[in-house]
């Protein structure tokens, strides 16, 4: 069975490219990977066993069958019993593979499937509005099983059953979680209908073949034994130590790793229309894998990147087609970056099946590049000071305290701005558009915009973010990362938090036009929303990241309009950063 074709082409890296790829030849780094050699990384005593536990999922390609199997009889059961929508709930990674594979036009079991990462009230009402609920099952997915956003989903999805005179809610429910979790003992407290349990100890990020397993086969009409095959014939191309450049994920580390160690840490992932949204999957393990101690690399997804000057100098580029898609955009953006010595790797699938083996090679080459790089794929040392904020600040809600009060420091047409800490003393206060410039011109020329969005992610929405984003890349020259919260907390917060030192950042966040209680919380999903974002923005601040919080006041379609007309003000008052 034919597996994704793969081109590296390593431009201006050529000569660190082969550098990278004979240490890894010289240091048998793909025996030792396979031997499961915990001195690939650097890790304290109380850390390997982590590690160890970890590279079980090097066995998955041969150990998933009885898994899938069980997954697509449970999934043959459920259609039997009249079920026509599915709703995918989780913040974690495998809510990406859930993305990635609801946009593929693959025969599926299901009329329809949403996929809700989000706590904001008008992305929950969205996937609401669309629901029978008495014909829709609820997928709950978390390997911890304690994930405040998802718990609150739970509540209120349970809650509606409840209110909708369904005898046993439970029944509608399924969790995928590891055992002795607190997923798991709702499941059992509630009667869910079933219980998936991921194998112990394996990071999400490297858990691809048991999310896409899972959902092509539960949610989508492919057969476990394909997937499996493709799955295995992958594993075993990986693990060729002889094949040298024609191995695909030795080839791909070395790149990986070239771009890191020699300042071309910017990543930018795009694909076809079927494929863009496996790039966020591939941006989140190899963005947060690599990202410890300043440095790695900075994942930029993206449909189609437009102002290319931005890409030109310290990026490398991963571009994805699944064939027969329409790719003219595709193909005429990597011929320019081409052209100017970019490196890229270029990744042609020809079915959907080879989804998970696909990312599979990327772990294994993300792995591998982390040998080189010197950091642990596994941990992610620098969440836990954000996760604390968040707890603490939920917990004001939980005791009726309220949200923290922070200082305005400007506010105009309706837009509130904060800044705390260093940004505070830099940004002028003159006007909403003098605080933006002087916040711009404090860029890194080799850096990146993040713009963090804690809003419902609507099309309409989307579709003005993506415009600023163009206007921003193209003004300042460099990449605009865009991100929507609370998921990007889950996903890319290691990147922003413990990578290379080199971002903007951006909170927008906004009054909810119908707010939502969340059934015996104390508190309602827009001041969940709200406390996420405020929780990420002081845990930036304490890491002195230069970062302001924008606050939409009079609804959000309407403030982003203004703010897209005072950012223009901005930047045309701001120093361009083009070469």
């Amino acid at each position: 069975m034919p597996l994704p074709s793969q081109a590296v082409h390593p431009g201006v890296l050529e000569q660190a490219y082969r550098r990278e790829l004979d240490n890894m030849v010289v240091g048998e780094a793909i025996r030792r990977l396979w031997a499961k050699d915990l001195s690939l990384w650097p890790a304290k005593e109380q850390k390997t066993a982590s590690l160890n536990s970890n590279l079980t999922w090097l066995d998955l390609p041969e150990k998933m069958g009885p898994y899938m199997s069980r997954v697509a009889e449970f999934a043959d059961a459920v259609e039997a019993d009249g079920f026509e929508d599915a709703v995918f709930v989780g913040l974690g990674d495998s809510n990406l593979a859930a993305e990635a594979i609801a946009h593929l036009s693959l025969p599926k079991r299901w009329k329809r499937i949403f996929v809700l990462d989000s706590t904001d009230p008008g992305a929950v009402r969205a996937v609401e509005r669309e629901l029978n609920y008495e014909r829709t099952l609820f997928i709950f997915a978390s390997k911890s099983g304690k994930q405040i956003e998802s718990h609150a989903l739970f509540l209120y999805f349970l809650e509606q059953l409840r209110i909708r005179g369904i005898d046993e809610p439970g029944r509608q429910f399924v969790a995928v979680t590891e055992e002795n979790t607190y997923l798991a003992n709702l499941a059992v407290e509630y009667r869910f209908r079933g219980v998936f349990f991921d194998p112990p100890g394996i990071s999400g990020r490297y858990s691809a073949l048991i999310h896409f397993g899972l959902l092509l086969s539960g949610l989508c009409r492919c057969s476990p034994k394909t997937l499996l095959f493709t799955a295995a014939s992958m594993n075993e191309l990986c693990r060729r130590a002889d094949l040298r450049d024609a191995n695909p994920a030795l080839s791909l580390a070395a790149l990986l790793a070239a771009g890191a160690i020699s300042g071309s840490d910017r990543l930018l992932l795009f694909g076809t229309t079927s494929l863009a949204a496996l790039t966020h999957r591939v941006a989140q393990l190899v963005g947060v894998s690599t990202s410890k101690r300043g440095r790695g690399l900075i994942p930029i997804s993206v449909e189609i990147p437009t102002a290319l000057e931005s890409y030109q100098h310290g990026c490398i580029t991963a571009i994805f087609r699944l064939r027969g898609d329409e790719d003219t955009g595709v193909a005429e953006a990597t011929k320019k970056l081409k052209e100017a010595g970019v490196p890229c790797v270029t990744v042609e699938l020809g079915t959907a099946e080879e989804l998970g083996a696909e990312v599979f090679k990327w772990e294994v080459a993300t792995a591998l590049a982390c040998a080189l790089l010197e950091v642990n794929p596994f941990d992610e040392p620098d969440l836990r000071e954000g996760t604390s904020m968040v707890a603490e600040i939920v917990e004001r809600l939980a005791t009726k305290r309220g949200l923290p009060a922070r200082t305005v420091r400007v506010r105009e047409a309706g837009i509130e701005l904060y800044a705390e800490g260093q940004t505070r003393h830099q940004i002028s206060t003159l006007s909403l558009a003098e605080a933006l410039r002087t916040f711009f011109e404090a860029k890194n020329p080799e850096g990146y915009v993040a713009t963090l969005a804690f809003l419902d992610g609507s099309p309409a929405l989307r579709k003005i973010l993506a415009r600023i984003g163009e206007q921003l890349s193209s003004r300042l020259g460099i990449p605009t990362l865009l991100s929507f919260g609370p998921r990007y907390l889950h996903h890319l917060g290691q990147v922003f938090q413990g990578g290379p030192a080199k971002g903007l950042f951006m909170i927008l966040t906004g009054e909810p036009g119908e707010d939502i209680a969340i059934p015996g919380a104390g508190y309602s999903f827009g001041q969940l929303q709200l406390a996420l974002a405020m929780g990420d923005f002081e845990s930036l601040e304490r890491h002195q990241k230069p970062v302001v919080r924008l606050h939409l006041m009079e609804g959000v379609e309407q403030g982003l309009t203004k703010l897209e007309q005072i950012l223009q003000q901005a930047l045309r008052n701001t120093r361009s950063g083009l070469r």
